[in-house]
């Protein structure tokens, strides 16, 4: 899966985007770099927040019937 590369700002994007999503500028570059072991930590984190609300309200639901 390839990256692009903010040239001014260093911001890394999933997609091309029309332009950069931190400092609006236009020009970006294919990255390379830091794909392995990288892992989206708000998402992982979200994840595991969805399954303890899950948890939770399955819980709740056997106590209460």
């Amino acid at each position: 899966m390839s990256k692009w590369k903010c040239d001014a700002c260093g911001t890394v994007h999933r997609r091309n985007p029309k332009k950069c999503r931190s400092c609006g500028n236009t020009v970006l570059s294919p990255y390379h770099g830091g794909d392995e072991g990288d892992r989206d930590w708000l998402r992982v984190g979200l994840a595991v927040l969805a399954a303890l609300v899950a948890v939770s309200i399955l819980f709740v639901a056997l106590v209460v019937l």
